[in-house]
Formats: structure tokens, sequence, C-alpha cells
């Protein structure tokens, strides 16, 4: 059977062969022995390819990788290293020179009134190391004013400072000598004709300051301060006045709580000594030492400060008093360097002397009563702003309690009630400020500051001469910076003074005043101009002291050399 099955498949085998074989020599002999085109019809025949089945099953990788562990050890070896730092030369400005400064400067004029002005300065240039000068001036005038006594007067002072700059410190020391004479002229000779005395007076002030001050660059130092101040000041009428003053200040950056980087830590101590003396009180010596701690912090928008003043008031015959102020202030940026609020509590004593007393009113007379400024209690807030970088602002208000103001009042021991003594008064005083500058290129600038007051007396019937509001705008223009025009105007409310008139309590008023000034300066070179100032344009006679009116239109011409 397999046999036969055999020689079937070698049959079948041998028919295929011979069958291939004809169909290409047919196909191949038609081409080689015909070139055109053949073509060959039969039946089509579709076949379809075997299948053939994938022989493997589906599976899941597993991508789980499981890290060796292994241990391996390093041996460090440090290498020294080592570096040489190189100054950087600071950065020049190419094409801006340093301005030219000079080490001298002269302003003379005269004016009506018989009023001659000479000023002189006398500087050293620039300089790392040092800084002095020389300051001189002279005013006076020999006019007189209509219907009033001789109301000459002079005004003389002589400056000599200096500064010495040293790597972490500074010395500061200043010599001055003042010599001013007024005259009494505050009454009509008509209505004294027997009165003959002199009315002259004349102060002459003589002392000096000095201050040791460190300024260091490490802000962990302790900075301290070293002040010392010395006047003698007397009168025509053997009145002087010796003061001395020391003062001691430390204060070092420290870090006692976690909520700011830095608080400051310090203290300042302070002895002002007075002996005052004429021939009709003797003499008065007088004393308050000062004793303040404090700190201080900043705390991201936040300012803090927190401390005491502890001051100790003696005075010939008066026993020694302690007396204690706080002192607190905290302060708010609300806009960075644009807006900023603060508020606080504070207080203090003062010695009213015989200087800060003719400093303020010449006019008062040689035994005028010295004493103390106690402010017991004063509590304060304001607003500063810088709107744009042509306009600031500032306004505050603070409301104080004052034992012992002095308020200055006609003399009536002396025969025409040409000079003033003080009275003390226990003054509940209001105080609103607002100042306002806009300031545009050098070339434009305006500058507005009012107050207004409101005075509650103990004793006395008014706060006399003392006005409820004043107020002074002065605007300046440059043209080319060649011509430069100011105008200012002054403003005062009605005052009130006291005065006795055939022993009956008088209350007078001081009417208000408004007071036009213009100013023009013409600059022929950078050495040299020439000024004209005109003062008390509309002729006003207002008085700052009653019975002491002031000069009326004054006008005054003069040049500026410096060299």
């Amino acid at each position: 059977m397999t046999r036969k099955i055999f020689i079937g498949i070698i049959k079948y085998q041998l028919l295929l062969i011979v069958v291939i074989a004809m169909f290409s020599h047919k196909a191949y002999s038609q081409i080689i022995d015909d070139k055109n085109e053949v073509t060959v019809i039969a039946s089509y025949e579709p076949t379809i390819s075997d299948a053939f089945k994938l022989n493997f099953n589906p599976g899941i990788k597993d991508s789980t990788y499981e890290q060796p562990n292994f241990s391996y050890t390093i041996q460090s070896k440090k290498i020294p290293t080592s570096f040489m730092l190189e100054p950087i030369k600071p950065a020049k400005i190419v094409g801006e020179p340093i301005t030219k400064l000079y080490k001298n400067l002269i302003k003379a004029g005269f004016g009506n009134y018989l009023t001659p002005y000479l000023e002189v300065y006398a500087n050293s240039v620039r300089s790392k190391s040092y800084s002095y000068g020389v300051h001189a001036k002279h005013l006076s005038s020999s006019g007189s004013i209509k219907d009033y006594a001789e109301s000459k007067y002079s005004n003389n002072l002589l400056e000599v400072y200096g500064m010495k700059y040293f790597k972490k410190s500074t010395i500061d020391v200043e010599v001055f000598f003042h010599r001013d004479v007024v005259n009494y002229y505050g009454f009509k000779p008509v209505d004294f004709p027997s009165f003959t005395d002199d009315i002259k007076q004349r102060y002459a002030l003589i002392g000096f300051n000095a201050a040791y001050y460190s300024n260091y660059v490490d802000s962990a130092s302790l900075n301290h301060k070293i002040g010392l101040g010395f006047y003698n000041l007397s009168d025509k009428y053997s009145t002087h006045e010796n003061n001395l003053k020391f003062s001691f200040d430390l204060d070092k950056n420290v870090k006692l709580f976690d909520f700011s980087d830095k608080q400051t830590l310090g203290i300042k101590t302070s002895v002002d000594y007075f002996n005052n003396g004429n021939d009709k009180t003797g003499s008065i010596n007088s004393a308050i030492f000062g004793f303040k701690p404090f700190i201080s912090t900043h705390f991201n928008e936040y300012m803090f400060y927190a401390g005491v003043d502890l001051s100790i008031a003696t005075s010939t015959g008066v026993a020694s008093k302690l007396h204690i102020y706080p002192h607190l202030e905290a302060s708010l940026n609300i806009i960075p360097k644009i807006l900023k609020v603060y508020g606080g509590i504070s207080g203090g004593i003062e010695k009213s002397s015989f200087k800060t007393i003719s400093d303020e009113n010449p006019f008062v007379n040689s035994n005028v009563p010295v004493g103390f400024s106690n402010k017991k209690f004063e509590i304060y807030g304001g607003v500063t702003s810088s709107l744009t970088k042509t306009i600031d602002f500032s306004a505050s208000i603070s409301n104080s309690t004052i034992d012992g103001m002095p308020l200055f009042v006609n003399d009536t021991n002396t025969a025409p009630d040409n000079q003033f003594t003080v009275l003390y008064d226990k003054v509940i005083r209001l105080k609103i400020n607002a100042s306002f500058l806009f300031k545009y290129d050098d070339k434009l600038n305006f500058n507005l500051s009012a107050n207004l007051y409101r005075y509650s007396t103990d004793v006395e019937a008014e706060a006399w001469h003392k006005p409820n509001f004043d107020a002074n705008l002065t605007a300046r223009y440059s043209i080319s910076n060649k011509i430069v025009a100011q105008a200012s105007i002054f403003t005062f409310t009605k005052s009130y003074a006291k005065t006795y008139e055939n022993g009956t309590m008088i209350i007078k008023e001081i009417d208000a005043i408004i007071d036009f000034n213009l100013g023009f300066e013409y600059r022929y070179s950078k050495i040299l101009s020439g000024f004209v100032n005109i003062n008390n344009l509309t002729a006003g006679r207002y008085q700052n002291w009653y019975n002491y009116p002031n000069q009326r239109f004054n006008l005054m011409a003069g040049i500026t050399y410096a060299f």
C-alpha cells in the first residue's frame, strides 16, 4: 500500500514538472521570437495564503526594580586654599566736575532808616580731615519812628567754628560773641515830658560749645557723645547770667527680643547749671540734672520708642524736686518714604533763663524774674508725607500742660511803662501745625507754614502777647539762574496785652497784621550779584509788643561777592 502511494506521488511530481517546463518554454519562445506584445488569455484562479497561528501567550512584565545593597567608604582630605583681596577702584563719573567752592563771601547793603548791613563768611574748602570757618555780621539802624522815643538798634555777632574728623570720631567746637543794643522806645515823649532817663539797653554774650562724638561704621559699636558748653550774658545794668552745661550720651544696638532684628538701648544724661545775679536781687544758683534711659526698635513698617525722663530741679532757697516724665512714641510707615504717621506722649522741664527771655523779647527789664517752665504732660500726633517728588506735606497736633509758662506784661514800676516783665502761669496749650512745600526743578518753590493755638490760662485773663494764629508764605522764582525773585507774606491774628491805668488793670488789644515783603537778586556772574529787599511793603505800623511799633516801609540794596 505504501509502495503504491509513493509511486503515485512520483508520477504526480513528474507530471507537474513536465507541465511547468512546457509553459515556460512557450512563454520564453514567444518573447524571443516575437517582440510584439503578447496577450495571454486564461481563466483567473484566486488563491488565499495559509494562516499561521501565533504560538505564544500574553504576559505582564513586572517593572519593579530591586536596588542592590552595597556599602562604600570615602577617605576625605582637606586641601588648603588661599585668596588675595584686591581693592576695587571707585567709579568715576566723567563729564561732571566737582562744583568749585569759594572760601570767602561778603554781603553788604544799605537801607532807609539809616540801616547799614555787612556780613562776612570765611570758610575752608573741601577736606576729609577738617573744616573751619568764621562768620561776622553787623546790622544797625539810626532811624526814628514818628511820635515815639529814640528807636536805634544794632546787632553784632562773631562766630568761629571748626570740626576735626577722625576715623571713628569727630570733634566739633564753636566760639561766639554777640553784642546787641536796643532802646526802650515804647512810649511817646510828649506824654512824659519830665522823663530823662537813659533808655538804652546792651546785651553782651560770649561763650563756646564743644562736642566729641563717635561715628562708627559698625552698627554693633557703642556710640557716645560728650558735650560741654558755657556762656556769659550781661547787660548794661550789671545783670549777668552764667550757664555751664555738660551732657553725656550712650547708645548701642542690641537684640533683646526676637520680633525685630535689633533694638537700640541708650541713656542721655545732662547737668544744666545757672548762676544769675544783679545789684538788686543778689545771686541765685539753679540747676537741672537730667537722666533719660530709653529703648527704641524698628519692626517692619513700625517704629517704637520708650523712655523715661528723670529730672531734678534745684534752686537757691527752693527745695529740690524730682520730676518724672514718660517718653513714648510710635510711628507707622504706611507707604515707605511717602506717608508716615506718628504719635506719642512726653514732658520735660527747662529753665526760663535771662537769655531765653531776652532773646524772645529784648525790651525786658534787667530784674526780670527767671524760673522753671515745667511741661507736665504733652500728647501729640502727626503725619508727614512726600506726595510727589516736588510736594512735601506735614501736619501735627499737640496738647500740653505747662506749669510756669512765661507771659510778657508791661512793667508798671517804671514811669513810662516802656519795659516788660514776666508773669508765670499754668497754661494748657493746644497747637495745630501744618506746612506745605512745593519745589520744582530749583526754579520755583512755595513754602507755607501755619500754626493755630488755643490757650487756657489758670490765673491770668489771657495768654498775654500770644496770638491764636500765625502763618508765613514764601515763594521763590529763578529766571535762567540770573534773576531770582522772592516774595513772602507773614500774618498773625490779634493778641492781648496787660497794663494798668490809675491802678486798674486794663486789657489792651494788639491788632492783627499782614506783612508783605519782596526781594530781587541779579546774578551778574557766579561770584558777583546785586540785591534789593523791600520789607513791610504796605507801610503798616504793627506791633509785636504793646507800645512798640515796628518800622514802616523798609528798603535795602546791596551786593554779594564771593572769592
